[in-house]
């Protein structure tokens, strides 16, 4: 039994090296997506609405907000939801969720693009791709039960910092 668990352990850690190792990289030094710059202060975008907000032990307030009204079409793909994440009023992520496998085929040629080609790793991955970069981690996803994707753009400082957070919480 205990062999079991050392052995699926050390598939598990070695499955996410793989992983990561796979990502490609975000071309340059790119920090923002759509006029959204990663971890910019919430009062350069007076038009979000707050959803919710909520604090943590290393961060004194999340919210998640929305853009009353937004429609965004990126490459023929208009987005269901967007969702706009804060940590203590610097952008922290972007969530965008969109429906059809086409539409996932449409973003990756767009964000490939934009971004940089991703690794035959990550082209065998169905599911998930990524890019990652120093001010900024973008990632497509797509849940094929569901039948819809997310795309996340994320500021990898400020992930840390909230993840962190969400962390010390649970012990």
């Amino acid at each position: 039994r205990q062999a079991r668990l050392a052995r699926a352990l050390v598939l598990s850690v070695f499955a996410f090296c793989v992983l990561e190792a796979g990502a490609a990289q975000v071309q340059g030094e790119q920090n923002a997506f759509n006029g959204h710059v990663m971890q910019a202060p919430r009062s350069q975008y007076p038009s979000l609405k707050a959803l919710k907000i909520w604090n943590a032990e290393f961060v004194e307030e999340v919210g998640e907000y929305e853009n009353p009204g937004e429609v965004l079409t990126v490459n023929g793909v208009t987005f269901l939801t967007v969702r706009y994440q804060f940590a203590d009023q610097r952008l922290e992520s972007i969530q965008l969720v969109y429906e059809g496998r086409a539409n996932r085929e449409k973003l990756l040629q767009w964000l490939e693009g934009q971004y940089g080609k991703v690794t035959l790793q990550e082209r065998k991955m169905a599911n998930q791709v990524e890019w990652q970069g120093h001010a900024m981690t973008i990632t497509l996803s797509y849940n094929f039960t569901y039948k819809r994707g997310a795309l996340w753009f994320v500021s990898p400082e400020q992930k840390h910092r909230l993840h962190d957070s969400i962390a010390t919480l649970r012990d």
